[in-house]
């Protein structure tokens, strides 16, 4: 009988099942801490159980009888995967017992909710409240020791690990002299194939560093296992066929609960995921890693006055952290396609920390409306340099946000009312005003999800896709990418069949989808604000592309630019930094 190859993209069946846990152990000595202490620090290697036994063993013993039990995760993969594993295993409906709320986009950091926790225990505030409150941090990287002491020396309880031995292998494949292009992407799917095809059967996790890198590696992978014979190519007889499956934090939730799943019988599972199966989820059946090196990184230009998001080489503490995925169920290995020089040099001991990178804006309103009026003196866990501060302060004060003293004003509180950066928030809440919301909502919601025009990696399908993005933009006028944005949602939302007539366009369907569903969220907000007495109204009788433009003024006039010379441009903020116009703009000629 002829040996078929067998590459999944599909789903794959299974039970859920739950393996004993590192923490199990450790039960009785955290609920003695939860009741005996106010904070108290947890730690434990990541898969030790801390994120979804925890809030079972309080709910249990009580602690939810007066208010509710509440778990942060940085990220929305990590808080909706954890809420369903918990209500699984707690046997009830998600929504009911046990839940989760997200919002499309957060502005407030781990770092600042340390702050303001640590400030409500110094002003002794929990004395006012009728049950005391407890704080629980649990980390798998975090610096116990620093931490402790910020939080008054509160106790740390170590979790202990579950660790089977680890091969560490480096790869000479990444030096110094590529960790500013893209050669990993490549390198890493050869790595892959390669463990696919010579080691064990085990499931692979493979890193790399967001969608659209993630999604060209599933297609060579699925390309290049159609070709296997499993006869003569696979070392382990007994592994049949690999099914690939994308992770990035933008993917919808029903997609997402695939990597959870045990394959089929024979099969080999291979993730390919972003830094988000580094810290916030864990993955049965994981028995090897393959470490690209890289990871994205919101990186500020204060001088820009722009957030950059950059390909940057990741810490020691992270790839130890990607390797430990390795050996969850049973003894692993990670192959690092980057060599020990790369290690030594690239790689710094840990990551900065992102409120020290990126832009303070929104976290200083956040913490002037929270009613702290020193921001230099707040209590950060990593607090960020004083200029950056201050260039947060003087942009609230441009946008009209906070007044000469510092106090927020009436804007500042309907700004942070959105889950939005203040510009775009400012841009808003211009368009309510003047009547024409519904012009600038579109807009604001697809800002605020995935880049929505789908990019090709082959030559000639690339063109049949920029021709399909410049005739969308020819209907918006062919020199404005926010009205093109506002076409696309109005022409996607007004067709029989949205999903096909992204596709026919080249357009991201699932981006466009979540721009729905945001711009509903975004119209509840100015409806409520619509109604407070102080809200502001404006007349104007001007066109409406005009109105778009001036109400994209109001809030990014600091990204104004004049032409210098050529395709140069020069801001006009005071700075006088030399920009360009993006390759992909509907104006880059």
């Amino acid at each position: 009988m002829e040996s078929k190859s067998r590459a999944y993209k599909t789903e794959a069946g299974g039970q859920y099942f739950l393996p004993t846990l590192p923490i199990h152990k450790c039960k009785d000595k955290l609920l003695r801490a939860a009741r005996e202490n106010p904070f108290f620090i947890v730690t434990g290697d990541t898969g030790s159980g801390k994120t979804t036994q925890l809030p079972q063993y309080l709910y249990k013993a009580g602690f939810g009888k007066h208010g509710i039990i509440g778990v942060t995760q940085p990220r929305r993969v990590a808080t909706i995967s954890v809420a369903q594993r918990v209500a699984e295993e707690m046997d009830c409906s998600l929504g009911s017992t046990v839940g989760y709320q997200v919002r499309f986009d957060d502005c407030t950091s781990q770092d600042i909710l340390f702050g303001l926790l640590r400030k409500q225990l110094l002003l002794k505030c929990t004395s006012k409240r009728k049950y005391p409150l407890k704080v629980l941090v649990m980390s798998a990287t975090l610096d116990t020791e620093r931490l402790s002491e910020f939080f008054g020396s509160c106790p740390v309880c170590s979790i202990p690990g579950k660790l089977f031995p680890i091969k560490e292998k480096f790869h000479n494949l990444i030096g110094l002299r590529d960790k500013d292009n893209s050669a990993y992407v490549t390198e890493t799917v050869k790595i892959t194939l390669q463990t696919h095809l010579n080691e064990l059967a085990g499931d692979i996790l493979v890193f790399l560093t967001g969608q659209s890198e993630i999604e060209k590696a599933c297609d060579v992978l699925y390309q290049r296992a159609e070709k296997i014979d499993y006869r003569h190519d696979v070392f382990d007889s007994s592994v049949e066929g690999i099914l690939i499956l994308p992770l990035y934090g933008s993917m919808p939730t029903d997609q997402q609960k695939r990597i959870f799943l045990p394959p089929p019988k024979g099969i080999r599972k291979c993730v390919v995921a972003t830094n988000i199966a580094a810290t916030s989820v864990t993955i049965e059946g994981i028995r090897y890693v393959i470490d690209c090196g890289f990871v994205k990184q919101l990186n500020h230009n204060p001088r820009a006055g722009l957030d950059v998001l950059e390909i940057v080489p990741i810490s020691k503490s992270e790839a130890v952290q990607r390797a430990g995925r390795a050996g969850r169920t049973a003894s692993g290995k990670c192959h690092r396609i980057y060599n020990e020089e790369f290690w030594e040099q690239c790689m710094p001991d840990y990551m900065i920390p992102e409120i020290k990178r990126t832009s303070l804006t929104s976290v200083i309103l956040t913490l002037k409306c929270l009613e702290v009026n020193d921001v230099i003196r707040f209590p950060y866990l990593d607090p960020p340099e004083e200029r950056f501060i201050l260039e947060a302060l003087r942009k609230l004060y441009q946008c009209s946000a906070i007044n000469r003293s510092g106090n927020v004003t009436d804007l500042g509180r309907f700004i942070i009312e959105f889950p939005l950066s203040p510009n775009l928030a400012c841009a808003l809440i211009k368009a309510t005003a003047l009547g024409c919301e519904d012009l600038l909502l579109p807009v604001a919601a697809m800002l605020s999800v995935e880049h929505v025009f789908i990019q090709s990696g082959v030559t000639r399908k690339q063109k049949e896709v920029e021709k399909s993005h410049k005739t969308l933009s020819e209907v918006a006028g062919g020199d404005n990418d926010f009205a093109t944005l506002f076409v696309i949602f109005e022409q996607c939302k007004a067709s029989d069949s949205p999903a096909s007539w992204c596709q026919t366009h080249a357009v991201n369907w699932r981006a466009v989808k979540s721009a729905f569903s945001v711009e509903k969220q975004l119209r509840d907000i100015t409806n409520k604000l619509k109604q407070l007495k102080n809200f502001p109204k404006e007349s104007s009788d001007v066109p409406k592309d005009e109105l778009l433009k001036r109400c994209l003024c109001a809030g990014y006039f600091s990204n104004v630019a004049r032409r210098s010379l050529g395709r140069t441009f020069c801001t006009m903020d005071g700075n006088g930094s030399m920009v360009h116009i993006h390759p992909s703009s509907a104006v880059s000629t």
